[in-house]
Parts: C-alpha cells; structure tokens; sequence
C-alpha cells in the first residue's frame, strides 16, 4: 500500500514539476542552460517511471524488439543452448541463441529469484513466494506454485550455451538508452537535471 502512495506522490509531483518546467521554458528564450535542465529532467521522469509505461505498449511490438539489459541481470543457460536474460528492474526476459537476439518478453511479477528448469522453462519466484513459470516463447503457464516447493528448489541446472549475447544489447539505440531503464538511475538524472535547473535559474532580484 505504501508503495503506492508514493507512486502517487512522485507522479503528481512530476505532473506539478512539468507545468512549472513548460512555463519556464516558453518565458525563457535565451536561458539555454535552463532548457537544457529541462530536458535533462524530462528524461530522468521517463526512466523513473518506465517500469510502469512500458506496459502501455502493445506485447507485440516489444516482444521483437530488443531493450538494453541491465548490468546486474541474470543470465540463465537453459538446456537446448539458449541464454535467458532476466532484468529485474524492468521485469523483463530476453531469449538470445546463435544468430543473437531472438525474443523478449515481459513477466506478471517482480523478480526476486530466477531459473531454468530440466525442460526448458523459465521459472519466476517474486519476493511474496509466488512461482511463475514461462515457456521459451515468453507464455505463462498455469498454475502459479509456490517458491517453497521441492520443484523450485532442485531446479538449478548448468548447461553449455552457444548462443550469442551481448552485455547490455546489439542494438545501439537500445545500448544507448540503458541509463532510461532502472528506475534509481532515472531518478539520478531527474534530480541532477533539478539542481542544474536551480543553478541556472536568475536570482529573484534579478528577476523582473
């Protein structure tokens, strides 16, 4: 519940923050260093807040496409050669093989702890317990167990990989953007993009 009071607070803070920001920014026609703080702040919001917008985006349309893994993600070998990325921070799984990036999906819980089973299939345990599984092609399959189940537990397996995977993504533009996909990284920006906004605001006595 807490957790969402503070979405809530942060997201009308960023609401209030925007209103004031586009004021500033057609009143000020020369302040660059302001415009550019702006824009900087856009930014961190965006990458704040992607865990939630993401999903707005048709499952079609990013399931083919490939987004920046983060650095800590897990890197799952699953038994036919596969690798698995999961990134926490933005729930997401990507399917690399041989010829590189295959397949991207997201899961319906946040991560805690992730594997692959004997058959394939990756499993999900979120921090409340809850067992998910998903087949190669990112389908949940139903079912949810329990993390505490025999199944969960004796599921760690080694397998050699051939496929290839990069360390954030193959595609530049996705590289480019990881900063935008962890939230405290956006939040960083956004309040770095605040303090330049104040820096390059002119003193009130300046002000006409």
């Amino acid at each position: 519940m807490y957790i969402l009071v503070l979405v809530i607070f942060l997201a009308v803070g960023a609401a209030i923050a925007a209103v004031k920001g586009y004021r500033h920014w057609r009143a000020s026609t020369t302040n660059f260093l302001g415009k550019l703080a702006i824009c900087i702040i856009t930014v961190g919001v965006l990458g704040f807040f992607e865990p939630f917008w993401i999903r707005l985006f048709p499952r079609e349309l990013l399931d083919h496409f490939e987004l920046p893994n983060m650095l800590q993600a897990v890197r799952l070998a699953a038994p036919d050669g596969r690798v698995f990325i999961v990134s926490s921070p933005i729930l997401r799984v990507q399917r690399y093989g041989p010829e590189g990036f295959e397949k991207g999906f997201m899961v319906g819980r946040k991560v805690s702890w992730s594997k692959i089973s004997a058959s394939g299939k990756v499993l999900i345990c979120s921090p409340s317990g809850e067992l998910l599984t998903y087949t190669p092609d990112g389908d949940e399959l139903p079912p949810r167990g329990s993390c505490r189940d025999r199944f969960f537990e004796g599921s760690s397996f080694s397998y050699l990989t051939r496929a290839k995977f990069p360390e954030i993504a193959f595609n530049w533009f996705s590289a480019l953007a990881m900063p935008l996909w962890h939230p405290i990284i956006g939040w960083v920006i956004a309040v770095f993009g605040y303090l330049l906004f104040k820096l390059s605001s002119p003193p009130k006595s300046d002000m006409p």
